[in-house]
């Protein structure tokens, strides 16, 4: 039985699991406080300026991981620490932005397909990397790698629409 929750003895799962309570702190702040994360920085709101920050951040720094992971094997665990860590802090940015939003559109379309995506990479990525689930890593592993091109899709969707509206 001890084997099974190997995960759970893993300071990475642990660091992971306060990110993610983080974010579900944010987001209800979003959700319920929206003047938090009203004001404005420059030319956008906060919570524009998170959902850019995290989006560019998965959708940058995610290819550059696949790269270096093969090209740089030996330093592969530092790659997989900024690769989860970025990515599950982004999510966090996204998320605010996702919650904030929710409080004043009545149909979100490609922004709630685009925060699925996002919230199915971030889970199946701790399952795969945390190995939560053994018996279906392959499973798991093959829905990650499906979903970042869902994602790359949606988020070109997205940002396309929003530039029309303009």
């Amino acid at each position: 039985m001890a084997s099974v929750f190997n995960y759970l003895r893993k300071p990475d799962f642990w660091v992971a699991l306060v990110i993610i309570v983080l974010t579900i702190s944010f987001s209800a702040l979003a959700l319920f406080d929206t003047h938090l994360f009203d004001f404005s920085i420059g030319f956008l709101s906060l919570n524009h300026w998170a959902s850019w920050i995290g989006g560019l951040w998965i959708a940058v720094v995610t290819p550059i991981y696949v790269v270096l992971k093969h090209y740089r094997p030996t330093r592969i665990k530092a790659w997989v620490r900024i690769h989860m860590y970025g990515n599950l802090f982004a999510f966090m940015l996204i998320s605010v932005h996702f919650w904030y939003w929710v409080t004043f559109v009545s149909f979100i379309g490609t922004g709630f397909a685009l925060f699925v995506a996002t919230l199915t990479l971030v889970a199946t990525g701790l399952f795969y990397r945390f190995n939560i689930i053994q018996s279906s890593k392959k499973y798991i592993k093959f829905i990650h790698v499906s979903m970042t091109t869902a994602f790359y899709l949606i988020l070109t969707i997205h940002i396309l629409s929003h530039m029309i509206r303009l």
